[in-house]
């Protein structure tokens, strides 16, 4: 390790600047971020209802299985003779008063039809029917999903609605903007370090940031529809009707992919804590078991389902991530201490 550079050797030679010349660079940047993401703003408001569709589609699906497979228990009940439903189900008098025409023409042959249709009579018949009422309820479930107890999020205020759906453009905009918010953030940071710092980030942000997006992905499509189906099935045990508010959702739906992308971060936590000396990959070897019963705890408290073959999933993808991490300590060992460049006072960037 060199123990005096020069001048011509400074490798921030070109670019040592005055505390205000930094503060007037931060700013230009962060106009610039802002710039861009206003930008993404305005977009957001013309897909901000397509993205609005796409975070309640989960949550209304499940609410429909729910509501179909309790009018399936029902439709069991009622088919085994459960007493108490056939109560509900006797058969009750309902008139109705059909068209003349059509009913005379599909009850006689057409010879009698016409007529039996001669002296221009067109008052609707009047018919009495027998109909099982609950029976008839459950034929018709579908269709009183559409008039009655709909499948859908309610809101419980006059403006709800609109906040929810601005709140949604605004985390659509910073999704969007956020490639170029940070390249400016970006390139601010990158002035003050050295090249192995640059070196690092270039390598392990593009790997953290793979990791987070998947474990998004992995909770929207897997976890989060059995979550819900949990949540409600406890709903049903406790005898509770569920009134999902959407702004209530809409929190849910955001923090929970995002805890779950942060713990996809586990490899380069477990890089991170090998580098400063907490753990070695001979600890995380040696101590597999201790990790495996603390993944499967950490599985069973993020997945909030009782359905194994889900957590176990959602282990075995920990686990997966576990041997990852030991993978990238043995692929980049921590370097000696003697290895380490410790740069000069004459190096640092002048404020």
């Amino acid at each position: 390790m060199s123990i005096g550079h020069n001048d011509s050797e400074d490798m921030f030679a070109d670019t040592r600047m005055s505390f205000g010349e930094h503060i007037e660079d931060l700013r230009s940047h962060l106009l610039r971020a802002i710039y861009y993401f206003l930008t993404a703003l305005v977009l957001s408001f013309f897909i901000g209802g397509y993205v609005l569709d796409w975070i309640k589609a989960p949550v209304e699906k499940q609410l429909r299985e729910y509501y179909h497979e309790r009018a399936e228990k029902v439709r069991a009940k009622l088919q085994k003779g459960d007493k108490n439903l056939e109560e509900v189900n006797t058969p009750i008098d309902v008139k109705m008063w059909l068209p003349r025409e059509p009913l005379v023409r599909r009850l006689l042959p057409k010879k009698q039809a016409d007529a039996a249709l001669m002296d221009g009579d067109d008052e609707p018949v009047e018919i009495t029917a027998k109909m099982r009422p609950l029976s008839m309820a459950l034929d018709m479930q579908r269709a009183w999903e559409e008039i009655g107890q709909r499948t859908e999020l309610v809101t419980l205020s006059i403006t709800e609605a609109f906040m929810a759906w601005f709140k949604v453009c605004l985390l659509s905009g910073l999704v969007l903007g956020s490639p170029w918010i940070f390249i400016e953030i970006w390139r601010f940071v990158a002035a003050g370090l050295y090249p192995h710092e640059k070196r690092y980030v270039n390598v392990y942000l593009p790997f953290s940031l793979t990791l987070f997006l998947a474990g998004i992905l992995l909770c929207y499509f897997v976890i989060l529809p059995k979550a819900i189906e949990a949540l409600l099935w406890f709903n049903q045990w406790v005898g509770l009707e569920p009134q999902l508010r959407f702004s209530e959702w809409l929190s849910f739906a955001i923090l929970f992919p995002v805890v779950v992308g942060l713990a996809f971060q586990m490899p380069l936590v477990m890089l991170f804590l090998e580098r400063i000396g907490v753990f070695t990959v001979e600890t995380y070897l040696a101590k597999w078991r201790i990790a495996l019963f603390v993944i499967h705890v950490i599985a069973a408290v993020v997945t909030l389902s009782p359905d194994p073959i889900s957590m176990e999933l959602i282990a075995l993808t920990m686990c997966g991530l576990y041997a990852l991490g030991v993978v990238l300590c043995r692929l980049s060992p921590r370097p000696a201490p003697s290895d380490i460049d410790v740069p000069d006072p004459e190096e640092m960037v002048e404020v």
